[in-house]
């Protein structure tokens, strides 16, 4: 069909993470970014939400390629999970971004060998099946970020990637405001744009607005410096090494990710450090005003750099007095709890803590208010489309856009698994696909679902009571028990006297019920668990998992 181009959200839409779009024209299926979100508290235990893939299952030979707009995790996470399932499909992105997907795949059943990708500079295009993508340069808090330029025999589709305006970037790669310009001169059907900064004014900061706060504090700093931000933000890193070489401090990484990015990219000439960095084990070789660490851990992470630092359990760095710590990023909704409790073991320990708002210590990779006008200037499109924002920032994107002349029904709220068509003449939701959550815990991939979840939930909360019963095949007659054995329910002293009165009421029960147990299993098992639930409630006021055992013989 080419009277109308399909756009369909996997991830990325009313939400921030997992970020995958699909278009589909004359046919085929073009598909954009494969991300992964990371579990808050109502995913106890997962490791990783990724993409539904079930549509593109049923839909495979339509697929034509994959484009990456850049290297975060949230773009780029899912891609191991991708690949292993789709291994004949080719992938299309910029050196870093491909550079860092590869880190991603290391640890995938993937043979590298087998993999078909293709590298583009920003400002080069690709004709993938019936789509021409353009790759736009955007600055954000990663190299080698772009928009695409999405273009059919029906027109162009613009997504913006996650974006902003830095007019001084610190590697000097302006953005390519020009094309963005180019295609709304030619006309653009629709604007896909990022709006995680919806709801703040002006235009955000450019990176290399932070480098003076950094200079003061190294200028300042009595002992070592240890600068926590993530792997992914080159630029940063690269000011900080540019920082530490003016201060004669000798520079390690520690941290997992930051160590494989860095490599990757000082490898391929994103990252320039200014004198050889030296291993994290040997900066005890250098005085304490000679050193600079560079880290993850900026969020709380509890297994990351600095959280171990913090708490003492790191098996290279020791923390001292007059050590200076810098968190070079804003907390994650989500994260304030485990940033401050790493803030105050850094305190504890004698260090001197900066961090972002109350320190220029850092600054977004996404445009605020007036960056989000500039781009819908610049494209000029029919329709303006939230992507990459939690609702609250679809609704303050859509003033934004009646600010600007759209009209309410030129500004569709799209949602995962929403089929969205667009063409010169309209804009409509006409269909829903398969998306959601797949849920990856260890090995486990898709297989945990919500009742898990709450199971889990419930036996965090609330701990767990196991009733042993052994009751006699033919009369029904308890033979044994009920032994109670908990986890997580009680801690008092008296624990084992409580469970005995407990576990009597259970057999007082039993045996007031006319015919004793008889052979209703399921009936036993029943009576057990209302028997304990309504005495532990009546007692303690708690609900604690209940999971009778009972054994014929």
């Amino acid at each position: 069909m080419k009277d109308k181009i399909k756009i369909i959200p996997l991830g990325g839409a009313a939400e921030i993470g997992k970020n995958m779009m699909l278009y589909e024209f004359d046919d085929k299926i073009l598909v954009v970014d494969c991300g992964v979100m990371f579990p808050d508290e109502e995913h106890p235990g997962v490791d990783l939400i990724i993409p539904d893939f079930t549509y593109l299952k049923e839909n495979r030979k339509k697929i034509v390629g994959l484009c990456l707009t850049h290297g975060h995790e949230d773009h780029v996470g899912a891609m191991g999970y991708f690949l292993s399932e789709f291994t004949d499909v080719k992938v299309y992105g910029t050196p870093l971004t491909l550079g860092i997907m590869g880190i991603r795949l290391r640890e995938a059943p993937i043979d590298p060998k087998q993999l078909k990708t293709q590298v583009v500079q920003a400002g080069e295009s690709a004709q993938i099946g019936p789509f021409n993508v353009e790759w736009i340069r955007v600055s954000h808090s990663i190299p080698d970020a772009c928009g695409l330029a999405i273009t059919t025999e029906l027109g162009t589709v613009v997504q913006s990637g996650d974006f902003k305006w830095d007019q001084n970037p610190v590697d000097g790669k302006t953005p390519m405001i020009s094309r963005f310009a180019h295609y709304g001169e030619e006309g653009v059907l629709a604007l896909l744009s990022d709006t995680t900064n919806s709801t703040r004014a002006g235009s955000c900061e450019s990176e290399s607005t932070v480098r003076p706060a950094l200079e003061r504090i190294f200028a300042d700093a009595p002992g070592r410096v240890f600068v926590a931000t993530f792997g992914s933000n080159v630029h940063r890193v690269q000011q900080v090494l540019d920082i530490a070489h003016l201060y004669g401090r000798r520079v390690a990484y520690t941290g997992r990710s930051m160590l494989q990015i860095c490599q990757v990219a000082t490898e391929l000439g994103y990252l320039k450090p200014p004198a050889p960095v030296v291993d994290v084990e040997k900066i005890d070789e250098f005085p304490d005003d000679k050193v600079c660490v560079i880290m993850t851990g900026s969020q709380g992470e509890p297994m990351a750099a600095l959280s171990k630092i913090a708490r003492g359990n790191n098996r290279f760095v020791t923390l001292r007095e007059n050590d200076t710590v810098v968190l070079s990023s804003t907390p994650i909704p989500g994260n304030e709890g485990a940033i401050y409790k790493v803030i105050n073991n850094l305190c504890m320990a004698g260090a001197h803590v900066f961090r972002a708002p109350h320190d220029h210590v850092h600054v977004s990779g996404h445009g605020n208010r007036e960056d989000l006008k500039l781009l819908l200037n610049l494209t000029k499109p029919k329709f303006a489309i939230p992507y990459h924002g939690e609702p609250r920032h679809a609704l303050a994107y859509a003033d934004l856009c009646e600010e600007m002349g759209y009209s309410r029904d030129q500004i569709p709220f799209m949602q995962i698994g929403d089929v969205v068509e667009v063409s010169p003449n309209g804009i409509s939701m006409v269909d829903q696909v398969a998306a959601g959550e797949v849920l990856v815990d260890g090995l486990t991939i898709g297989d945990v679902g919500y009742s898990v979840l709450r199971d889990r939930k419930h036996l965090s909360d609330d701990g767990v009571v196991v009733a042993s019963v052994i009751i006699d095949k033919k009369s029904g007659a308890i033979l044994n028990g009920p032994d109670l054995t908990q986890r997580g329910f009680l801690h008092q002293p008296n624990n084992e006297e409580f469970l005995k009165g407990a576990g009597q009421k259970v057999t007082d029960r039993i045996k007031a019920v006319k015919g004793g147990a008889g052979g209703d299993l399921n009936g036993l098992n029943r009576l057990i668990r209302e028997t304990l639930s309504d005495h532990f409630w009546a007692q303690l006021k708690r609900r604690p998992m209940i999971l009778p055992v009972v054994m014929e013989v």
